[in-house]
């Protein structure tokens, strides 16, 4: 992926901003954590989850988990698919921040007031995406992709013959019609000519978008807008006075139900301090979240700003659903880092 040529051209640009507005994109304040909301649409005889997916820009992968029990190839006609178009915000938020467990990039504009969120591939489990922090370096259209050496010889192994050295622009080029080049060597956003590869483990360390998608994006971030790669499983957030959670496990993570619950609790005390608020949390619910990880933001708890709680795990009370611990203010030393 080395020196792809560019351009821009004016008109093309006005084209592509009044025509191409396929990334979701919702108004935003630095107080909310939570945009969105989910949909649930019926399938047609025809359809497939991953054909859903793309049609509402939504990756593989989040479709499929969404619908635990629907078959991803033949859902069935009259069937009810949830769209999970509702999303608990990464930690980061600040310029394109991709959470590699939840296969999706956010992009929070230096002006403000709004979020644009897209699905993505990222790294094969043999290649896999790095954890950095890096920015827009250049913004390239109708890239060149000249394959480094080590996908040429996993070419050859894998089909018997040698890959060709240079893919010019057109509906064969892996890199899809724009690139944004990062300022670390051989690591781009670009679109794709396999878009069923989006919201999968699939790149040598890339990020995937939908064509529509980069082309959208590639006129939206200026040269020098931050990037980061996050792995966040665990998101939580608020939700007028709700507490919610947002699970995204990958087996890879090694991560138990039990620290999974202490994780769960950590983040929500720095969440209240972030607003300045007791927030009490239902235990079953967060379990039964974990048993049951559909990528969606799932409610855990409640504000409870007119509690005091005690320290620690000793503060259980019961009501008649489910057992409610109050987490503040848990000493720091009692939790998991």
């Amino acid at each position: 992926m080395n020196h792809p040529r560019f351009t821009f051209g004016l008109a093309l640009a006005l084209l592509t901003s009044a025509s191409l507005c396929h990334g979701k994109e919702f108004p935003w304040s630095q107080q909310s954590d939570i945009i969105g909301e989910h949909q649930v649409i019926t399938a047609k005889y025809e359809d497939t989850l991953s054909d859903v997916g793309e049609s509402n820009n939504i990756g593989f992968n989040e479709i499929v988990t969404a619908n635990p029990g629907i078959d991803a190839w033949l859902p069935g006609e009259g069937k009810q698919i949830v769209v999970p178009s509702e999303y608990i915000l990464p930690s980061v938020r600040e310029g394109i921040v991709i959470n590699l467990r939840e296969y999706r990039l956010y992009y929070f504009p230096k002006d403000g007031g709004k979020v644009i969120t897209y699905p993505v591939g990222i790294g094969a489990q043999e290649t896999p995406s790095p954890l950095i922090e890096t920015q827009v370096k250049l913004k390239i259209e109708q890239p060149t992709w000249y394959p480094p050496a080590s996908v040429r010889a996993e070419y050859l192994k894998e089909h018997g013959k040698e890959m060709q050295r240079v893919f010019p622009p057109g509906p064969n080029n892996p890199l899809g019609p724009y690139a944004i080049q990062l300022d670390i060597p051989g690591y781009f956003l670009h679109g794709t000519n396999k878009p069923f590869g989006i919201g999968t483990k699939v790149s040598h360390g890339c990020i995937r978008l939908y064509n529509k998608d980069i082309s959208e994006l590639v006129y939206k971030v200026p040269k020098k807008t931050p990037v980061r790669f996050i792995k966040e499983p665990i998101k939580v957030g608020m939700k007028g006075d709700q507490l919610y959670v947002e699970l995204h496990p990958d087996e890879a993570d090694n991560i138990s139900n039990k620290k999974m619950v202490q994780q769960v609790i950590q983040k929500t005390i720095r969440l209240e301090k972030q607003h300045g608020t007791v927030i009490d949390l239902d235990i079953v619910a967060i379990e039964h979240a974990i048993n049951n990880p559909i990528g969606i933001p799932q409610k855990i708890g409640i504000r409870a700003d007119k509690k005091l709680a005690k320290s620690g795990f000793d503060q259980i009370k019961s009501n008649k659903k489910a057992d409610v611990v109050a987490v503040s203010p848990l000493p720091i030393s009692d939790t998991i880092n």
